[in-house]
């Protein structure tokens, strides 16, 4: 067997194993968004029993509330990307035969939502390490840090490149064997 034949069956193995990682972490978050949302309903239904039923408005269920979604959102994203559960506007990649679809679909969509998602990443890890380092609170009453729920976005945003990228590398492999 040549050395590049190894190499190529070294690849797939690497890449099949940290598949497998990354299929396990996408697979936390999303229970960890599924709690947060749990948490953020429970909030949310104690702030309105408070309002309408006892007529004593509290000031931190809203934005707790909205913590929670964000949060649950950043984490649920990349399982659903992973599982190809997401919404596909496809009127236009169906009138293409087969081979040019997956192109479209595996390949050249992972690339752009990368060009989108990279920045995004740095850019609200750059403003998570800011408003850290800065003690950043909210403007309300209570005045809760800030910082600590800026981290879920790079954080959910960076899972959710890891499956873009796998997808691009699956893309790539499929491709190449046709």
């Amino acid at each position: 067997m040549s050395r590049i034949k190894r190499g190529v069956k070294l690849f797939i193995k690497a890449i099949q194993a940290l598949d497998k990682v990354l299929e396990r972490i996408v697979r936390y978050a999303i229970y960890v968004a599924g709690v947060i949302t749990l948490v953020m309903a429970l909030v949310t239904t104690f702030g309105v029993v408070m309002r309408y039923a006892l007529h004593s408005p509290e000031h931190y269920s809203y934005e707790i509330g909205i913590f929670c979604l964000i949060s649950s959102v950043a984490f649920a994203i990349p399982y659903i990307q992973q599982q190809g559960r997401n919404l596909r506007v496809d009127f236009l990649s169906n009138r293409f035969p087969p081979m040019v679809q997956g192109i479209l679909l595996n390949i050249f969509v992972p690339i752009i939502a990368l060009a989108y998602l990279v920045p995004l990443v740095w850019q609200s890890w750059v403003d998570a390490m800011y408003s850290l380092s800065i003690a950043e609170r909210t403007y309300s009453a209570w005045a809760p840090p800030v910082g600590p729920m800026k981290l879920f976005v790079p954080i959910g945003a960076g899972l959710l490149c890891l499956v873009f990228i796998s997808q691009l590398i699956h893309g790539l492999v499929a491709l190449k064997k046709r």
